[in-house]
């Protein structure tokens, strides 16, 4: 019993002795203000990972940075063949999806640690925890819907799993460029970064990003969100008043 003990003390001895590792991490910039203008945005994200705050680690080690942005509800329809056209046939609903999702890394994931240890934290798209209405009710979704939501999202340039790469630019210093389309959802962002080591996380951190619509751009997205039946109105008498002046003008 006495040796049992003294085997449990020096293993607390061990781990207490050993440094944690520090992880610091911020971006260019933390909140992208959508205007009329707005074409899309380029941030750069930058991290430092140490034994402490001023020791920087010199062994190898791998990061994996995740950009997830707000969820949303989102329709994914199966198109089907009847004749020489095409229809939409079969449709599933996924109530909760990430409207953005990016994952940028300094190797490739296979290279960096096994599926069991993306799963566990939903790193990497195969391993998000998606659900979806179905006759069974909320369950996970069929392999073939998954994978046209990643289809869809991607070519839409709002899903981005492993286009970027995580450099390593000095003794514990990285950085990465994330890339926000045009088209982006508008919302709070959030921005993990998992450093590995010999196939598990040593260390994990996150930030926030703010998207948000500003000037006329966040006037009519209150407006069309708050009085939906009055923004209707106001877009149909756009649209007709635009019709007759081009009407008119065609005319002379």
């Amino acid at each position: 019993m006495g040796k049992l003990r003294f085997i449990t003390w020096l293993v607390l001895v061990m781990l207490i002795g050993q440094p944690a590792l520090a992880l610091v991490t911020d971006l260019s910039n933390k909140r992208i203000e959508i205007r009329y203008s707005f074409n899309g945005a380029d941030l750069i994200l930058f991290g430092a990972v140490g034994s402490s705050a001023v020791d920087p680690v010199n062994d190898n080690f791998d990061v994996v940075i995740v950009v997830r942005g707000p969820e949303a509800r989102t329709v994914i329809r199966q198109k089907a063949k009847v004749g020489p056209i095409w229809i939409n046939d079969e449709s599933l609903t996924f109530p909760s999806a990430p409207g953005y999702y990016a994952v940028a890394a300094s190797r490739p994931l296979s290279q960096i640690a096994s599926d069991a240890v993306f799963a566990s934290y939903g790193i990497g798209f195969d391993h998000l925890p998606l659900l979806a209405n179905t006759p069974r009710g909320l369950a996970a979704p069929d392999g073939e819907f998954r994978s046209a939501l990643f289809r869809l999202q991607s070519n839409s340039g709002l899903f981005r799993q492993e286009q970027d790469s995580v450099i390593h630019v000095g003794e514990g210093l990285f950085k990465t460029d994330i890339r926000l389309p045009a088209n982006v959802p508008v919302g709070d962002f959030l921005v993990e970064t998992f450093i590995f080591k010999d196939g598990s996380i040593k260390a994990r951190n996150r930030i926030t990003l703010a998207v948000d619509k500003e000037g006329f751009e966040r006037a009519a997205y209150d407006f069309a969100h708050g009085y939906p039946f009055w923004y209707g109105l106001v877009a149909v008498f756009v649209a007709l008043t635009a019709g007759w002046l081009a009407g008119v003008l065609g005319k002379k």
